[in-house]
């Protein structure tokens, strides 16, 4: 850092926190505090937005001709408008009246003619906040929401005017900054990265926001790096206490935070954020001053926040109890199977007595009506007999009262399905999606080629995989932790709050409710860990199982591009093609993992070329 840089951190730190100490007792000047701080957030990101216009420009992240395409379709009326800001001569216009309205806000001085000012500067800059954000690809970033809050939060309390309506928007802005931080911890609480306290030198790597000398010095003091982080994540975690502390222990609180986000500003850029998130804090020093309390402060908003959160938590409930009863239920036409070891399969499909049964079997994390194009174009040929099946765990199947697992398990279940359902006399192929994959590789081995006569890997599992690269367990670890925080969500109940996800969109009309309903209950998630742990038990280990099902069972895998362009997942699928006969090389279809099944063209490719490889196998040799 330097001299400069130094004493510009120690000045802005200083005149933060004096703010701060004078906000705290007085209304007015807290609400004050906190739009004068956004005022100052809102005027430096439109200067620099004038001064460098490098996001907005042809081919940047921010070109208004690509983000348009979706506003376009939802609201093309607001879409024509924000045309009209298109080009340089309206987004700098744009900018300077941002500009000039955060500058409004930093008049001093106190009267009626000054309040409107401050209404109209306040109301400008929210309505000019949220055009911003909608013209940005991710809503701005964290400093530009900080401040957009603020404002609209200022410009209710002043067009209120009185002491109530003032005094619930620093209580909304104060409870908004606390929950900003205490989140940021909970969430930072499921990072592999953050609990092992190596998160920090991480991000110093980064072009972006990464600083050479903050790294060097992590890497010579790795146990400096891990206590810094740990105590970040206590800090983050524990702030809702300042409202029981009160203002002893807000200051200690502020004044950590202000250092914390002026350091930030000089190692990784992100000065602005100084400014964005010292302007909650006048709020919460008000609110958690008792001087303020006594003088008459109104603590209504808390109050009927916390009768809502309530009130919203009951809902909740109610609604994830609903949906786990329907999530059982299952669709009308699916079958139910006990297995030998006790769990109940739930299955569907269509059985014509053709020579073929082909099985589909799900990846980690989805269920059989991942399978909804592949089996409408099954259904359509009517060539080959079909069973997709929920495993236990999943849907409206139910996992066996004992709660230890291995992959086997899943395997045990799979091949009790196919004895009960299958006829003596067909010949069974299996197709596997990821996962899905090494479960009909193990059944394969344990049934044999009397019995199963072709494998379909789909995008598959090598069972070594994780065992020789690296890449590939990390990739697993991360899968691992993102789905963790997913899974934590849905199974509390919050379901009902994820947004909708795109590849449910993508399935076939008659899937979505039903796929939709297992996204957002949490026993899909707790099957999905359940499975995604006996992996790392069973596969992540120095000696995994071999590649090996047998010399007369016929092979055929189909792989996506995107996996294809990993070196590593290239040789795994490529291995897996010469381990049977007739395989060949993989078929490699322009997709993604997911959208091998999810997006209508492949999937129909996909099912093609299942469907000529099963008339294959009914064929008498």
């Amino acid at each position: 850092m330097s001299k400069n840089g130094g004493r510009t951190a120690v000045r802005v730190y200083g005149r933060v926190e004096s703010g701060l100490r004078r906000a705290s007792g007085s209304r007015e000047r807290a609400l004050r505090a906190s739009e004068s701080f956004a005022a100052i957030t809102a005027t430096l990101a439109s200067m620099e937005a004038v001064a460098t216009r490098r996001d907005t420009a042809e081919g940047e992240l921010n070109d208004w001709r690509v983000l348009r395409g979706g506003l376009a379709a939802d609201a093309p009326f607001v879409s024509r408008l924000l045309d009209k800001l298109d080009g340089p001569r309206a987004d700098r216009a744009f900018h300077l009246t941002r500009c000039a309205l955060g500058i409004a806000l930093l008049i001093p001085g106190r009267g009626t003619a000054l309040d409107r000012l401050r209404l109209s500067a306040n109301a400008g800059l929210s309505i000019l906040g949220m055009i911003n954000q909608t013209r940005s690809r991710y809503g701005g970033d964290g400093s530009d929401q900080a401040a957009l809050q603020v404002h609209t939060a200022a410009t209710i309390s002043r067009l209120g005017g009185d002491a109530r309506s003032i005094d619930a928007g620093l209580w909304y802005l104060s409870l908004q900054g606390v929950l900003s931080y205490a989140v940021s911890g909970w969430v930072k609480l499921f990072g592999r990265p953050w609990r092992e306290g190596t998160a920090v030198s991480g991000v110093m790597r980064t072009h972006t926001y990464g600083h050479e000398g903050v790294w060097r010095f992590f890497q010579k003091h790795p146990a400096l790096e891990k206590t810094a982080t740990r105590a970040m994540l206590v800090f983050e975690s524990s702030y809702p206490l300042v409202y029981i502390g009160g203002p002893v222990v807000n200051a200690a609180y502020s004044a950590v935070a202000m250092g914390f986000h002026v350091a930030n500003g000089v190692v990784m850029g992100l000065g602005r954020f100084v400014w964005g998130f010292a302007a909650f804090h006048p709020a919460i020093a008000y609110t958690t001053d008792a001087t303020a309390r006594r003088r008459g402060r109104s603590d209504a908003l808390p109050a009927v926040a916390g009768a809502a959160i309530v009130a919203a938590l009951g809902a909740t409930a109610l609604t994830a109890t609903r949906r786990r009863l329907r999530v059982l239920d299952g669709p009308s036409y699916l079958q139910r199977l006990e297995t030998s070891r006790g769990s109940t399969l739930a299955y569907g499909g269509k059985q014509h007595g053709h020579p073929v049964l082909l099985f589909l079997v799900n990846a980690l994390f989805s269920t059989q009506d991942h399978f909804g194009w592949v089996t409408g174009h099954l259904d359509r040929d009517g060539s080959v007999d079909f069973i997709t099946y929920d495993r236990a765990g999943y849907g409206a199947s139910r996992e066996a009262a004992d709660d230890a697992f291995r992959i086997d398990d899943a395997v045990s279940d799979l091949i009790d399905l196919i004895e009960n359902v299958a006829d003596p006399d067909q010949r069974i192929v299996l197709a596997g999606h990821s996962y899905g994959g090494e479960l009909i590789r193990r059944v394969a081995e344990r049934l044999g080629d009397d019995r199963v006569k072709g494998l379909v890997f789909i995008d598959a599992t090598h069972p070594e995989q994780f065992a020789q690269s690296a890449s590939q367990r990390e990739g697993l670890r991360l899968v691992r932790d993102a789905q963790s925080q997913m899974g934590l969500l849905v199974r509390a109940g919050f379901g009902s709050f994820l947004d909708r996800p795109s590849w449910v969109t993508r399935l076939p009309p008659p899937f979505r409710a039903n796929a939709e309903l297992q996204y957002r209950d949490g026993r899909m998630w707790r099957a999905g860990h359940r499975e995604l742990r006996a992996v790392e038990r069973e596969l992540d280990i120095p000696r995994p199982p071999r590649l090996d099902a047998g010399s007369g069972i016929a092979g055929l895998v189909i792989s996506a591009s995107r996996t294809m362009s990993d070196a590593d997942a290239a040789r795994f699928q490529r291995e897996l093609a010469s381990t049977f006969v007739a395989s060949g090389e993989p078929i490699v279809l322009e997709a993604t993992h997911d959208t091998l099944l999810t997006d209508p063209l492949v999937a129909g490719e996909v099912a093609a070329r299942i469907l000529a490889f099963a008339r294959q196998m009914g064929t008498p040799s």
